[in-house]
């Protein structure tokens, strides 16, 4: 084969340089049966040319293959999709269309793992051999060590613990060279010795990963850049909780004297996270710094601005197609104010709670005693994984669930986003510190009765609309020190008259 030259300016290594083969021929590498374990995290860094050839390969040669895939994270649908129909077990996180049918339907067994713990799982050997590895980099060094790309996840675990890897030489992104601090996990026996990190900035390990050489049995080219991540602007209400958090936190800033630094901050993916990191920009706080798993779209104007902004610490970047053209307009700038780590670094328990990190994600539901459904609709019908908002909650300073007090389903109901109990429980209510929606905010941070709480979230946090029949439920519910209505027929009373207010919602259908 006939190596591009851009190709050539990647791969310093001879003995790789040998194995470039087209991708029709890497694929196959994987067999019928085998464990792959890959790149990618929240859409970013993912093997986006790799996994659809092998989509294809098997749909036209191995028609009845079933893999088991690890990731860091969710991929693409661009990505997954095609693959889902060969998947028999995903792990330990997806938010893939094609995959969740599968779930659903049971023919794709899915195990949901807090990421910190599901990397470390890997290297200890619990899921078993890994057949393949299958990695994105920017970059293979003369060693023949790798430079990864916009993310880490499980790379690292991946490349240590494969019988055979393919490199993916993804040439249409920079070299992210600098970018990376890789520290594998310890296994047992050896001591599991304490993180040396102190600050959000701090370095332990190395900037490339090092591999055994003798297991790369293809590199494959790339082209093709990271996909990006659907995107809205904030609406009125992602504005309100926004406004919400930060009144918060300044009120937390009086309270434990603060000044104008606040502690490290975790923040989940999507649109009320980004209105979250817009506000604090607008806020009095200085120095931000971000000691979470994605730097996303809302966190790249803090780049720009030395007063507001010092470090960033993360697993993978993941942008819009606007904020990925932003982020390559400032890539020098983030080289020098942003780190990427393997997962079970940036959602390390020991870490977060050494740096006082202020975690902040949004879930599904939360219920009138502070417990969070992040993961089932229903309790039964899974949206996506629990990911790191476990790992971050349970170890956080301050943890802050926010959600919007209503939803609008597809059938044209709205629905209370705060509920009397979640059918589905990712978060009990020891790991919140707050809930926040639209309507305000209500604190588990002193010592009362969960009745007392619920009285609070049912009067802050639930729409108006809905307050009344969360009221009913509480008084129905009795006696005890977390109340459960446990009289079925008043409980069936109860739904049917919560159906009807949702159907009944003001502007609703």
């Amino acid at each position: 084969m006939t190596v591009p030259s851009t190709l050539k300016d990647r791969i310093e290594n001879p003995q790789l340089l040998a194995r470039v083969v087209p991708v029709e021929e890497a694929v196959k590498h994987v067999a019928d049966g085998d464990t792959v374990a890959i790149s990618g995290f929240t859409k970013s860094g993912e093997p986006k040319t790799f996994l659809p050839a092998l989509a294809w390969h098997f749909s036209q040669n191995v028609p009845n293959a079933g893999i088991t895939l690890l990731s860091g994270a969710s991929l693409s649908e661009d990505v997954e999709g095609p693959l889902a129909p060969f998947i028999r077990k995903r792990g330990p996180y997806m938010s893939s269309a094609a995959s969740r049918r599968r779930i659903h339907s049971g023919e794709m067994d899915f195990t949901d793992v807090h990421l910190s713990a599901f990397a470390r799982n890997l290297m200890y050997g619990f899921y078993g051999d890994i057949d393949v590895a299958v990695v994105e980099v920017s970059r293979i060094r003369p060693n023949g060590s790798v430079i990864l790309t916009s993310s880490v996840g499980i790379s690292v675990e991946a490349l240590a613990r494969a019988k055979k890897i393919v490199l993916e030489v993804n040439t249409s992104v920079p070299d992210y060279t600098g970018f990376h601090d890789i520290v594998a996990p310890a296994t047992h026996p050896h001591v599991g010795w304490p993180l040396p990190v102190v600050n959000v900035r701090d370095r332990i390990g190395t900037p490339y990963v090092e591999l055994d050489s003798s297991k790369v049995v293809a590199v494959v080219e790339s082209r093709t850049p990271d996909h990006p991540v659907p995107f809205k602007a904030a609406d009125d209400t992602d504005k309100r909780i926004a406004r919400n958090v930060v009144d918060f936190l300044l009120q937390c800033r009086e309270q434990f004297q603060w000044g104008k630094r606040l502690p490290p901050i975790q923040s989940g993916v999507g649109n009320v996270a980004n209105a979250i990191i817009g506000e604090l920009y607008d806020s009095p706080f200085q120095k931000i710094r971000f000691w979470t798993e994605v730097f996303q779209d809302g966190m790249l104007r803090y780049v720009e601005d030395d007063a507001k902004f010092e470090y960033a610490s993360a697993t993978a970047v993941s942008f819009s197609a606007d904020g990925r053209r932003r982020f390559m307009e400032l890539f020098e700038r983030c080289r020098d104010r942003l780190v990427l780590r393997p997962m079970w670094l940036s959602n390390s328990p020991e870490i977060i709670s050494r740096l006082f990190v202020i975690a902040m994600n949004t879930p599904i539901e939360v219920d009138i005693y502070g417990h969070v459904n992040s993961t089932h609709i229903d309790g039964s019908r899974i949206v996506n994984g629990l990911g790191g908002s476990g790992d971050f909650f349970r170890n956080a300073y301050l943890s802050i669930v926010h959600t919007p007090s209503t939803r609008r389903l597809k059938d044209g109901r709205t629905v209370s986003c705060v509920m009397p109990y979640v059918r589905h429980i990712d978060h009990t209510e020891h790991d919140i510190k707050c809930v926040v929606t639209e309507q305000g905010y209500a604190l588990n941070m002193d010592i009362r009765s969960p009745k007392r709480r619920a009285v609070d979230i049912i009067e802050r946090c639930a729409h108006p609309h809905f307050r009344p029949l969360l009221k009913g439920y509480l008084d129905m519910a009795g006696a005890g020190d977390e109340p459960r209505a446990t009289d079925m027929q008043a409980l069936n009373r109860w739904w049917q008259e919560y159906d009807e207010a949702c159907r009944n919602f003001p502007g609703g259908r």
